[in-house]
């Protein structure tokens, strides 16, 4: 898009603020990983990636490095129609051993999976690798893919990308 998605208007809000709404509704405790002080307005605690210009993967390690939990649960502000319903799925099938990976269409989604802490070493090697593919990272180490295979899982996992994809998101919203 040329610009911060998780700050892009949807709806006359922020996209990510529709994904903050569905966390604050099941009380998980966030944080966001962005280098952009203007998500300072939705008041939560923000981090810088701890490595620069690493993608998702960067992310990911930010917030293993910020954090006390066993588990990371990463989800991309750009997906404002997941709902508290599949966030509360994923945890109930997750747990402190393995990536719990969702999965849609046979394609797996690294940015709505739970990865747990202890993997933090690995998420190190393979950034110093040049290892940045998450759906590479979630197959080589222990994992299970939790499948969401119907028609509602379909529209709370899309992504918005582009300028286009968002007028589109608008429109069918507000129908």
């Amino acid at each position: 898009m040329g610009r911060d998605k998780g700050l892009v208007s949807l709806n006359e809000e922020p996209m990510i603020l529709h994904v903050l709404r569905e966390l604050e509704f099941l009380k998980i405790p966030t944080k966001i990983i962005a280098n952009n002080s203007a998500y300072k307005k939705f008041n939560l605690p923000i981090y810088n990636d701890v490595i620069p210009e690493k993608g998702p993967m960067g992310g990911l390690l930010t917030a293993m490095e910020n954090t006390k939990a066993e588990m990371v649960l990463l989800l991309a502000c750009d997906m404002p129609f997941i709902t508290a319903s599949a966030i509360e799925k994923l945890l109930n099938n997750s747990d402190n051993e393995q990536i719990t990976a969702s999965m849609f269409n046979q394609k797996i989604n690294p940015l709505f999976s739970i990865y747990p802490v202890i993997l933090k070493e690995n998420i190190k090697k393979s950034i110093a690798l040049g290892n940045l593919k998450m759906t590479d990272f979630i197959l080589k180490n222990q994992h299970v893919l939790l499948p969401f295979e119907n028609e509602i899982s379909g529209k709370i996992f899309k992504n918005i990308n582009t300028e286009k994809e968002r007028k589109e998101a608008e429109k069918k919203w507000k129908d």
